[in-house]
């Protein structure tokens, strides 16, 4: 349609290249290809085991493992966590979070923030040095 009707040059593009900016990396391959496929084993086993009275699951990740959560228990920890970034209580926000979440939050602000010169006090130079 883009290109009889409109005129216009379209191509279809695999964009995880383009979001990579080349070829991905044997942990990329299995995180964004093996991970949706184990959570959706694991929403399946769910679906087949569920009763009336079990409760509706949000399937995630936590410390690498993929876990059930409750749907409403995922609601209420997502509304805490909103609650405490609305207060300004930003350590509270990131120790409700999962570990992962603050190695990446800790990665961000590295990569993110103007690179400072480490400088020295003279107190701090190591006794086996001679200046």
């Amino acid at each position: 349609v883009l290109t009889e009707r409109l005129g216009l040059d379209s191509r279809v593009t695999t964009l995880g290249h383009i979001q990579r900016g080349g070829r991905p990396c044997a942990f990329h391959r299995i995180l964004l290809n093996w991970l949706p496929t184990l959570q959706g084993i694991e929403a399946v086993k769910a679906v087949l085991e569920a009763t009336p009275d079990t409760p509706s699951y949000m399937i995630g990740v936590r410390e690498n493992k993929i876990t059930r959560v409750p749907l409403m228990e995922a609601v209420e920890m997502t509304r805490t966590v909103a609650d405490a970034i609305a207060a300004k209580n930003f350590a509270k926000a990131v120790a409700l979070r999962d570990p992962e979440f603050l190695q990446s939050l800790e990665g961000f602000m590295t990569t993110s923030l103007p690179y400072k010169e480490k400088t020295f006090s003279e107190e701090k130079v190591s006794p086996l040095c001679d200046g």
